[in-house]
């Protein structure tokens, strides 16, 4: 089978190694690959693309402006020399009527990270009429996809909230991969915090974007509020500064203005941009993890910390509401608030114990849980069963990763 995938921007986030997934999945299934993107960030430099063609067409457009890069894409898939079997689309279904009007036949599987017409910014004069084109059109555009995969509950609630036209048949919740397996290859595994030396100091472990929606500046005021009251203990922010947009920078400094301000500087750790390794030794050196986005559509982070066997604090709210299990693997707070926050995380630091993630019989359940339902095979499992729908008349073979995890 010959798939195209279409992922306009390749950074170092959730969306893009869900497109690293899907890349994996259908190589190791034995299908030809050929991924269209206009751009891969420095981060990926050096990684190997094995077993995909890479047609990086370098289009100078606006970061984020997913809408017209995929058109672009699509434009040079239809007069391309590519005719797919099946064509794997994200960010922006722009470009699925000229797809469709190229390659009638072509089954198009679309995964939601988040309705485009509710990621696109209304807050200045000319994104607030070009949101609302996209409103008005988007509906439209997804009844050329035949597989509508959302990575979440409060996705697929959102998605069915501005898009009703829409069969909620074709309608599936997968959630993306947490692939740390490999990702950590030759990496220590996960350690209990009961295995491990005790911190001398309580360890908060923030592994974010710097990015004004993560309101990370709530962690900055929780530290404060918290030093107040007598407490020690550490807090990194850990996370990945984008040079291509000015914001992540500004924020950066944001961040490291209000540590001065508020007196944290000494509480308060930045670790800017970490490697993979790098990532998962702060994971382990950590005793809870946090997690501030309000409203975020999936969230990688908590997943990652249940794997990690640490508890991690979130706001209840989109995608973490649902994949954090309250005082057993985590706790979640009303809002985006420092008093909020401040207040759990002094509960966390007063718990002794978090039975599910540190001792073993309890882990045991939760690693199930993991393997089921944010794991790569998951993963794996839940495209397979899409493609039994979509080509019900083809025998789809199972990927070699899922066959030795099956062996």
């Amino acid at each position: 089978m010959q798939v195209v995938i279409i992922h306009p921007e390749q950074w170092n986030g959730g969306s893009d190694r869900c497109t690293v997934a899907m890349i994996r999945y259908f190589v190791g299934a034995g299908h030809r690959v050929i991924w269209l993107t206009t751009m891969i960030d420095e981060y990926w430099k050096g990684h190997k693309w094995e077993g995909v063609e890479v047609r990086d067409i370098g289009l100078k457009l606006h970061p984020g402006d997913w809408w017209s890069q995929n058109v672009a894409l699509g434009w040079y898939l239809a007069f391309s020399n590519l005719n797919p079997d099946l064509i794997v689309i994200d960010h922006s279904a722009s470009c699925v009527p000229l797809i469709k009007w190229r390659f009638p036949q072509t089954k198009v599987l679309f995964y939601c990270h988040f309705p485009q017409q509710l990621v696109t910014p209304s807050r200045f004069f000319l994104y607030r009429w070009y949101s609302r084109l996209i409103g008005i059109a988007e509906e439209i555009l997804f009844e050329g996809t035949d597989v509508v995969m959302v990575n979440s509950q409060f996705t697929a609630g959102q998605f069915q909230r501005v898009m009703p036209g829409v069969s909620p048949q074709k309608v599936q919740v997968v959630y993306p991969p947490c692939d740390v397996d490999a990702i950590v290859s030759k990496a220590a595994e996960a350690v209990s915090r009961m295995d491990r030396p005790k911190n001398e100091l309580y360890i908060f472990l923030s592994m974010n974007r710097f990015w004004p929606e993560k309101r990370l500046d709530i962690i900055v005021e929780a530290a404060g509020i918290l030093k107040r009251r007598g407490y020690k203990f550490i807090v990194q922010l850990a996370g990945s500064v984008m040079p291509h947009i000015p914001e992540s920078r500004i924020y950066y400094d944001l961040l490291q203005k209000m540590t001065s301000e508020l007196d944290v500087v000494d509480i308060v750790k930045f670790v800017p941009s970490p490697t993979e390794q790098e990532k998962f030794e702060l994971y382990r050196q950590c005793d809870s993890a946090l997690y501030t986005p309000p409203n975020e559509h999936f969230g990688i982070v908590p997943i990652e910390a249940l794997e990690q066997r640490r508890p991690v604090i979130v706001c209840d709210s989109g995608g973490p509401a649902e994949t954090v299990i309250e005082d057993v693997t985590g706790n979640k707070i009303a809002k985006p608030c420092g008093e909020f926050l401040a207040d759990a995380m002094e509960r966390h630091m007063c718990r002794k114990e978090w039975p599910a993630l540190d001792t073993e019989d309890g882990y045991r359940i939760q690693r199930a849980r993991f393997d089921r339902e944010f794991s790569y095979r998951g993963f794996c499992n839940h495209i397979e069963e899409a493609l039994k729908e979509m080509f019900p008349d083809e025998i789809i073979p199972p990927s070699v990763a899922r066959m030795r995890a099956l062996a």
